[in-house]
């Protein structure tokens, strides 16, 4: 398993390619995508947004997307079904979005709100 170091320099080689890196997800009982957070090169330097699945089709980068799983980086990759644009990690054409084990986007806006907290 890649190291945080290792992890954080091949982040940054992406988002310096213009790539995006998904680093938390909500999905309906589906599996289908609702809104995610992600991480994009603006400036010189990385920031972060949420969006809705309807931003991330319309906005997907040329240079690719990315999800920041617990086994490291995995590239995303976003194909048309029937009904639906879809993201998988996982390389096959399931019409459900599977961007791997992340934490939900709730959690991380909770995780940000303690960080703010004045006690």
């Amino acid at each position: 398993m890649a190291s945080v170091k290792e992890l954080t320099k091949k982040a940054e080689e992406l988002l310096k390619q213009g790539a995006v890196l998904v680093t938390a997800a909500d999905c309906d009982q589906a599996g289908v995508l609702e809104r995610l957070q992600v991480y994009f090169a603006d400036e010189h330097e990385a920031a972060m947004d949420i969006i809705d699945k309807d931003d991330f089709v319309q906005g997907f980068p040329d240079a690719g997307a990315w999800s920041l799983t617990g086994s490291g980086l995995k590239k995303i990759e976003m194909f048309e079904g029937e009904e639906d644009m879809y993201f998988r990690i996982d390389g096959t054409r399931e019409e459900s979005d599977d961007l791997g084990a992340l934490p939900s986007v709730r959690f991380m806006e909770t995780v940000e709100a303690i960080c703010a907290l004045k006690l």
